[in-house]
This record gives structure tokens, C-alpha cells and sequence, in this order.
């Protein structure tokens, strides 16, 4: 066993990163290709007035776009920059961030990186190589900054994920503490951790369902005797 470099549970070796962890970096990048065509839709300019101190003007034209969305959305580097200096700061755009851990994840595979895609640049390539990450030592380092650029996103877009609750209780510590968050792969047990598939916890929720539903009714149905007597 070894110690997840994310969250510091337990891990499988030669695993760096738990279950758990690939799974939530699994669906950010899922949700990322869908996070940008909404932080495009979200470019241009709200209709509000400036507001500022006595009604002050601008010392400048103003961008007759959002300047935190074309932060996100703008360009980055052709090629891969190595801060040496330490002088490099500010919040990256999506293509910087995704193309770094790209280029980091191929040159550790030896691939030649696959041509960009337009609505979330090497997403799917991180996604698909991703069992490799997870057994990488700089895995918490891409999970660091992979949660920041959703964060940054989601505050753009107003789109927190929800969380569904499902009625099965959980096979492994028997909890109602299931669950499914918007964008992600598996139903988790807020309780013990455990991660379902779709088809898993159906098959599970039809095998417990039906017992649990006619001991409710004999429950139920105890109870009314109790109080007619």
C-alpha cells in the first residue's frame, strides 16, 4: 500500500493518488469541455452601469468585453514554459493549464501530443491517459491546479455542480449516504467513500429496494395496528 500524495489516504501501489481523487479529477475533466462553451457564451459585457466613487469616468475605454473570461479563455505560450526565475504569476487560462499537464503526461508516455481541440484543449487526451497520472509524482500538483481553474470557472459561470441524493443505502457501510455530483462518474458514499458505477448501483438498488420497501409497509403497518389497540 501507499499514501495518496492528494488527500493522504490510502492508496493502491503503485498508485500516487487514491480512487477517490482520479475520480474527481476524472469528472473535472469532463466537465471542462462544457465549462468553456459557457465561459463563451459569457464574454461579452452585462448591460450594468459602471459604477465607482461620485460617479468618477474611466481613465480608459473600457474592454467591450469581460476581462476575467478572457483571461480564461486567452491563449497561452506555443511551447512549454519553464518558470526559472520564479518571476511567473497571475491565473492561467484554460489552454496554458491543460496544455502543460499534456505535455508533462506525453513526454512521460514518449507520445507526440495529438492535434488541440478548440473546446478544451487536451482534456480528453489527460482523461484518456489518466491512469498514468495517477501513478505520477506530480499528480498533486496537476489536481492542485486543476481545482483552481474549475473554481475560477464555476465562479464565472455560476454552475456549482449539485449533488443528487440516492435512496439506496450503501452496500459496503450500509449508510443512506449515497450520492451523484453533477458531471462526475460514480455514485459516492459521503459516508465511507465507497465509488459505484451507474450500472453497479443499479444493480444493487434493484436487488435491496424491494426488501427494504416491504419492510416498510410492515412497518408502517405495525405502527397503525399499535395505535388502533
Amino acid at each position: 500500500m501507499s499514501t495518496c500524495l492528494i488527500c493522504a489516504h490510502t492508496a493502491v501501489q503503485p498508485r500516487t493518488a487514491c480512487a477517490r481523487c482520479e475520480h474527481r479529477v476524472r469528472g473535472w475533466l469532463g466537465e471542462l469541455p462544457r465549462q468553456v462553451v459557457l465561459l463563451t457564451a459569457s464574454l461579452e459585457l452585462g448591460t450594468r452601469p459602471a459604477q465607482g466613487f461620485g460617479g468618477a469616468g474611466r481613465a480608459h475605454s473600457p474592454l467591450p468585453v469581460r476581462g476575467d473570461v478572457l483571461n480564461l479563455l486567452g491563449p497561452a505560450a506555443p511551447g512549454v514554459v519553464r518558470d526559472t526565475a520564479g518571476d511567473q504569476g497571475g491565473p492561467q487560462p484554460v489552454h496554458a493549464v491543460l496544455h502543460a499537464w499534456a505535455d508533462q503526461l506525453a513526454e512521460d508516455l514518449g507520445h507526440m501530443l495529438p492535434p488541440i481541440n478548440p473546446s478544451a484543449p487536451y482534456a480528453d487526451y489527460l482523461a484518456r491517459h489518466l491512469g498514468h497520472a495517477v501513478r505520477s509524482s506530480w499528480i498533486a500538483l496537476m489536481h492542485a491546479e486543476l481545482a483552481d481553474l474549475v473554481r475560477r470557472i464555476r465562479a464565472v459561470t455560476s454552475t456549482e455542480p449539485r449533488r443528487r441524493p440516492l435512496d439506496a443505502p450503501c452496500p459496503s457501510c450500509s449508510a443512506f449516504a449515497l450520492g451523484h455530483v453533477d458531471w462526475q462518474t460514480y455514485a459516492a458514499c459521503e459516508a465511507c467513500g465507497l465509488l459505484l458505477t451507474p450500472a453497479e448501483y443499479e444493480t444493487h438498488r434493484a436487488a435491496v429496494m424491494p426488501p427494504l420497501a416491504r419492510l416498510g409497509v410492515l412497518l408502517a403497518a405495525q405502527h397503525l395496528t399499535q395505535e388502533a389497540s
